[in-house]
């Protein structure tokens, strides 16, 4: 009869009850998760120049995380808080008003299949995209909207890493599974990776926000901040993100008797907008760090939903983090 060494048998025992601890753990904190990631890749961006600060200008530790903490709440915080804020009370009037808007829908797309004899969206069609649009986009908003208690977690998190990043890192070294080269490249990658998403994302965003801008004022939209700010959200998803926006609102004018406005804005969207997302995403984006398309497509659907709004960065990181750990694994341990 085999026997089993009772050192065995303690180590078993041991390792059951620390996944039984850190599985209640994980439950218990599942709603900061958003917060741990937020304050990890914060910590990335800021690292170098923390080290640079630090190290060489010779200033003062806490003074420096202090500064970089103020500054990250003046560039990214503030601004989200307050489009946030912009956003939430349009949408809310969208939300309150869908019938409307879904009159105004099925009226204008009579009137193609009237003109033009092309059906492009059917009453059901209609329907179920305006109940969808008005179930899902509040979700979205509220996630910005709670997350004054998860924006504390962060930078309460953020603060001690920083301050403590160097034992941080050491620890991550000592406790890898992959040997010293390999640990080293996952470092690298996941850096990579999240400046490509951490920073492309917002910027693309921000780029597309203002070359829609000024198209609308040239072409006489209604709510241009507004349309400005969800064509910048929207060309976060590669491709067709920005077309969602520009196209209806190029129709509308159209069929609201300003023909020229119309169709000098598809213009200007099929030439100017389109191109600073293919220009953006396919050149200076790639300097950052190759994503793939799909990877951000997937990556959104997947962080707006475990995330809220905040998720359109942190799905496409979470995929990318999984691809990387699945590359580096099979580097260390594929033939063994």
């Amino acid at each position: 009869m085999l026997q089993i060494p009772n050192q065995k048998i303690k180590q078993a025992y041991f390792l059951f009850f620390l996944t039984l601890m850190g599985a209640l753990l994980f439950y218990w904190m599942k709603d900061f998760i958003s917060s741990f990631l937020g304050a990890l890749t914060m910590y990335i961006l800021m690292r170098k120049p923390l080290l640079y600060l630090q190290e060489q200008k010779r200033w003062n530790k806490t003074l420096v995380v202090v500064l970089l903490m103020l500054a990250s709440i003046l560039l990214l915080i503030l601004p989200v808080g307050l489009t946030t804020m912009m956003l939430s009370s349009k949408v809310g009037y969208l939300v309150e008003h869908y019938k409307e808007f879904l009159t105004i829908l099925q009226r204008y797309s009579a009137e193609i299949s009237q003109r033009f004899g092309i059906d492009i969206l059917s009453n059901d069609t209609i329907q179920k995209l305006t109940e969808t649009g008005a179930r899902i986009i509040p979700t979205i908003l509220s996630g910005a909207l709670n997350s004054v208690t998860q924006v504390a977690v962060l930078y309460f998190v953020l603060y001690f890493m920083l301050m403590e990043g160097k034992m941080m890192e050491k620890i991550v070294m000592e406790n890898s599974p992959f040997h010293n080269d390999n640990t080293l490249l996952l470092a690298k990658e996941l850096n990579t990776q999240t400046v490509s998403n951490a920073v492309g994302i917002p910027v693309l965003a921000t780029l597309q926000a203002i070359f829609a801008c000024i198209g609308y004022l040239i072409f006489g939209m209604d709510q241009v901040l507004f349309w400005a700010v969800i064509t910048g959200l929207f060309s976060i998803l590669p491709l067709v993100g920005t077309l969602i926006i520009w196209v209806p609102l190029s129709v509308y004018l159209y069929f609201n008797g300003l023909h020229w406005h119309g169709i000098g804005l598809f213009l200007y969207g099929a030439i100017v907008i389109t191109n600073v997302d293919n220009v953006f995403r396919f050149v200076v984006q790639k300097k950052l760090g190759d994503t793939h398309p799909l990877i951000t497509f997937f990556g959104v659907i997947v962080g707006l939903d475990l995330f809220g709004f905040i998720g359109i960065i942190f799905g496409p990181l979470l995929i990318s983090y999984f691809l990387i750990l699945l590359e580096i694994y099979k580097k260390e341990y594929a033939g063994k």
